[in-house]
């Protein structure tokens, strides 16, 4: 009897074992995902068993009541570093509208020999609140400055 195909995958060509690998995947893993509350009821039951009998059977409760203590006190210590960062904060930038700084910045002389400009209304854009600066596309050059 001939060998039929299924039987025989390097006879499949390459494309056709490739989709039909992916569709084998997609299916077991379609398959696996049916069975994860399965998966899930076997790990509470054990998880709960294992929890009944370290807490109940073995006395563990004595053992957690002794650690709520420190457990309460690192809960509050945190709180603490919290709580002082945060009045800290509020008393470092207290009456500011945000954390930055606006410097002053100032435009001095050597602008005409650093970008090749006309500093004849040098005057006006120290006083100007903004200026719009186009500069030459190639060239370390300032085409116009204007004040506003």
């Amino acid at each position: 009897m001939n060998d039929i195909v299924i039987n025989r995958p390097e006879l499949q060509r390459p494309a056709a074992r490739l989709f039909f690998s992916a569709v084998t995947a997609v299916f077991w893993s379609f398959y696996l995902y049916l069975m994860l509350p399965l998966a899930t009821l076997i790990a509470w039951y054990v998880g709960f068993t294992v929890v009944y009998e370290e807490m109940l059977m073995r006395r563990g409760w004595e053992s957690l009541l002794n650690l709520l203590g420190v457990y309460a006190l690192v809960v509050l210590v945190i709180g603490a570093f919290q709580v002082g960062w945060a009045l800290t904060n509020l008393l470092r930038f207290r009456g500011t509208r945000d954390r930055r700084r606006f410097n002053e910045r100032y435009v001095d002389m050597n602008v005409a020999d650093r970008f090749l400009a006309d500093t004849t209304d040098y005057p006006r854009w120290k006083m100007a609140k903004r200026l719009l600066v186009s500069h030459h596309p190639t060239l370390s050059k300032i085409v116009t400055v204007e004040a506003a």
